[in-house]
């Protein structure tokens, strides 16, 4: 059974994949895709994603998927809060690989194009997470080179394998 959002009715697309996986992927919200299915990554940006990551050396059958709006993106700044106390349990103790300038503009106060493929530092992360990285919201790929997301994977895919502490 569906959650809704306690506080404006949506659907939600709730946390998915291993509770005990070591990296937490993190979108800004799900798509119309993710939404029918209830899963995140589940559309066109997220194969993209899977592709990337397996190229990488991640297969993402091994990480947690997640969004910072646990359902299409409003103005109820309640649901906004109840999704970023959801993503902060999530976040902590893991490498987490945070995708889209929606991602940026919260913890970092700036826009992705200063942030992408860079190891990130926020007050607002749990002291627990290992690290944090930026790239661009896979969804980009399907209307301008990958290039810069292909980067930022391939540059988290080798810090999460020189130890993530």
């Amino acid at each position: 059974m569906r959650e809704q959002c306690s506080f404006c009715g949506q659907y939600m697309v709730m946390p998915y994949g291993r509770q005990d996986a070591e990296v937490l992927l993190v979108g800004e919200f799900p798509g119309e895709e993710e939404m029918k299915v209830g899963v995140p990554f589940v559309g066109e940006a997220g194969h993209i994603l899977e592709y990337e990551l397996m190229k990488a050396g991640l297969d993402i059958n091994q990480c947690r998927l997640t969004n910072l709006w646990l359902h299409p993106k409003n103005k109820e700044a309640l649901c906004f809060e109840q999704s970023i106390k959801s993503l902060t349990l999530e976040m902590a103790g893991r490498k987490c690989l945070l995708m889209g300038s929606e991602l940026a503009k919260y913890f970092m106060n700036n826009g992705i194009m200063d942030w992408s493929g860079l190891e990130v530092h926020s007050p607002l992360f749990p002291r627990s997470m290992k690290f944090a990285m930026m790239s661009p919201n896979p969804a980009q790929a399907l209307h301008q080179p990958l290039g810069e997301l292909r980067l930022a994977i391939n540059k988290f895919v080798r810090r999460g394998k020189d130890g993530g502490q």
